[in-house]
């Protein structure tokens, strides 16, 4: 048993990117069972606002770049396996973070705390599912980058290479998370944001876009219902069926 264990780990050096990811569902569980408790969204002050964008980065981004992760590991010297995959991490998250230093300010203002927001913001995805911009982007994220094998140059090409696959996922996903976020970190938005994401990736090489256009629209359709009802903020699953 042991053995096998060991063999795992070394075929999926990943494997704490996505215990990582888990982590970070688990806080927003939390997160969501104490909002629940409220009568509409309570936004939190600008620092953890931010803190709570990257969490859910983390929840729904990081299983999607699984791939790329491990490629990085596999490249490197045995050795630098897990420093690699922990540069390419921080450099992911930054054009992250700097989109929720954009966002938080935006979770001040009352508007975005009603569902018309999110409703706007699927939409918006929806429409740049068919943008140049959006295309591009997606062929981006499935690239590959040439890694040093020793030295600052490794570290530095490990950041880079996760900074521009972030900023590839950054420019695909951009109105899908600001979605998310304006829908109070919901787990049925994040949920439905995470399931389009990982059909987008599998039908990547199919250039067959018409299930998550799909799966955008039929997201901004159930906020734009949840709006037109009134529901107060955040949404459960109750709220579906009541």
């Amino acid at each position: 048993m042991g053995t096998r264990l060991r063999f795992f780990f070394w075929l999926h050096p990943e494997w704490w990117t996505v215990g990582l990811a888990s982590g970070a569902w688990g806080v927003m569980l939390q997160h969501a069972w104490q909002n629940s408790g409220h009568n509409g969204y309570h936004g939190s002050t600008l620092f953890p606002e931010i803190g709570y964008w990257m969490l859910m980065v983390a929840a729904m981004m990081l299983p999607l770049v699984t791939g790329r992760v491990r490629f990085t590991a596999t490249v490197s010297l045995w050795a630098r396996r897990h420093r690699a995959i922990a540069g390419f991490v921080v450099g992911y998250f930054g054009p992250w973070l700097a989109l929720g230093i954009v966002f938080a300010p935006l979770r001040q203002m009352n508007w975005t705390h009603t569902y018309a927001a999110p409703a706007l913001a699927f939409a918006a995805a929806a429409l740049w599912q068919k943008t140049v911009v959006y295309k591009r982007a997606l062929t981006a994220c499935h690239r590959t980058w040439p890694i040093a094998p020793l030295g600052w140059r490794a570290d530095r090409d490990c950041v880079r290479f996760g900074s521009f696959i972030g900023f590839a996922c950054l420019r695909t996903c951009w109105p899908l998370m600001l979605a998310c976020g304006f829908a109070g970190h919901s787990l049925v938005a994040m949920s439905g944001g995470m399931v389009i994401g990982f059909v987008e990736q599998s039908r990547y090489k199919r250039r067959r876009r018409y299930p998550t256009l799909a799966g955008r629209l039929a997201m901004a359709g159930l906020y734009t219902a949840l709006a037109i009802r009134g529901v107060a903020l955040p949404v459960t699953v109750t709220h579906l069926f009541n």
